[in-house]
């Protein structure tokens, strides 16, 4: 393994947190660099649906997929793209 004094500008994601996704679908652009950037496959493009601007929004089809890394809100052009923290309830022992 190569030795490096480099470390990650963000904290990994982590595994006690759920994620929603708030998609501004009005200012969406539909340039699918979300989409391609994903790891987790969590959005696409609804081609079903137009915006004010007669572009086609992105839409989240896997929600429990998503890990948090919140590559599609740091990509995207137009900021319609919001990650949510939730807490997960802890369990009683």
């Amino acid at each position: 393994m190569l030795n490096s004094k480099r470390t990650p500008m963000l904290a990994p994601p982590r595994a006690d947190k759920e994620y929603d996704i708030k998609v501004y679908t009005e200012i969406c652009d539909g340039c699918e660099l979300c989409v391609e950037f994903c790891p987790c496959d969590v959005l696409e493009i609804d081609m079903d649906t137009y915006n004010s601007r007669m572009l086609h929004p992105v839409k989240v089809i896997a929600l429990d997929k998503c890990t948090g890394c919140k590559q599609c809100e740091r990509l995207c052009p137009t900021v319609s793209i919001m990650i949510i923290e939730k807490e997960v309830p802890q369990e009683d022992k």
